[in-house]
């Protein structure tokens, strides 16, 4: 896609990625229901389409939609297209806004940072990639949402600190780091008292 400046509207997207019908035109002739149009950025139709694919099978909510438009007899393509259509209107909000989208198919709070930490973690990522990665998404997180954010990463650094485990890498450090941008102090404090053994928890990347 490119940064995300260079599109004025989620409409701009799927203009580009080609996620609409063809229209046939000649003289009484006026079809606006053909196939996707031809004229599109392959790549990016490709990368939306799988991202529909995946809400269909995964999401609740797009595949309660699915499920309701099969019934009513629309195409399982135009289905596809009408899922991608969303997606990207979604992720223009997100995106463009700088903001956190709350999806009402989600009845519980979602915690970007704690997802992204537990993605980590699971794959077993060096702890530079984590703090990194961490810090990129901590800086693009809205401000009136670092308090909720910081909520359960603060709860793993306390229990981070508590255990006296021993783990090839501990996260408390990351973790700190990460809680330092959202002006939350006064945990290194309490993780220096704990000694080594709490410098190495059973919450670690390996």
């Amino acid at each position: 896609m490119g940064p995300i400046e260079h599109y004025a509207h989620a409409k701009a997207i799927t203009g580009r990625a080609g996620l609409f019908p063809s229209r046939y035109q000649s003289e009484g002739v006026d079809r606006a229901d053909g196939p996707l149009a031809h004229l599109r950025n392959a790549r990016l139709r490709a990368a939306w389409m799988r991202v529909a694919d995946n809400l269909i099978k995964c999401n609740a909510h797009f595949r309660g939609k699915s499920a309701w438009w099969k019934q009513r007899g629309v195409d399982a393509r135009d289905i596809r297209c009408r899922v991608a259509n969303r997606a990207v209107r979604t992720v223009f909000q997100m995106v463009s806004g700088r903001r956190l989208y709350h999806h009402p198919s989600r009845l519980d709070r979602q915690y970007v940072l704690d997802k992204l930490l537990e993605f980590h973690q699971k794959h077993h990522t060096p702890p530079h990639v984590i703090l990194r990665d961490m810090a990129h998404a901590a800086d693009q997180i809205p401000k009136y949402e670092w308090a909720a954010e910081a909520v359960p990463l603060q709860e793993k650094c306390e229990r981070a600190r508590r255990s006296r485990r021993t783990g090839p890498q501990a996260i408390s450090e990351i973790l700190l780091a990460v809680l330092a941008r959202y002006g939350i102090t006064g945990l290194e404090s309490d993780l220096e008292a704990q000694g080594p053994d709490a410098s190495s928890s059973d919450a670690s990347t390996g």
